[in-house]
């Protein structure tokens, strides 16, 4: 009886993930890097600080959400942040003045009045 080699690469990982499970204690994730979020990704409004409404999709961060806020101001700076367990890239993303909603960004483009 022929077994196809894909067949027994199948056994042989499914074998393995099953060692590797048995080894791991209850309770301890198989990966030593738990899946860190960076402060940039949840700044959806880009102004260096995140509101209870930026990190409502993280049920965890808005669960310490009054913890991290060590000022009580509402809002959590990327130096609070930090100190989250999951908290990966603490750097704010930097405004970028050509996007601003409003002043001159973009007066450049105007034609010139004669």
């Amino acid at each position: 009886m022929k077994i196809p080699a894909r067949s027994v690469s199948l056994l042989v990982c499914l074998a393995a993930s099953c060692f590797v499970q048995a080894q791991t204690p209850a309770g301890k994730a198989t990966s030593p890097e738990v899946l860190k979020i960076d402060f940039a990704t949840l700044d959806k409004d880009a102004n260096g600080k995140l509101s209870k409404q930026e990190v409502q999709p993280v049920a965890d961060l808005e669960g310490v959400f009054d913890s991290l806020d060590t000022d009580h101001n509402g809002s959590i700076t990327s130096a609070e942040f930090s100190r989250w367990s999951r908290a990966g890239k603490t750097t704010p993303t930097p405004r970028d003045p050509a996007t601003a909603p409003s002043g001159s960004a973009g007066a450049q483009h105007m034609p010139k009045a004669n």
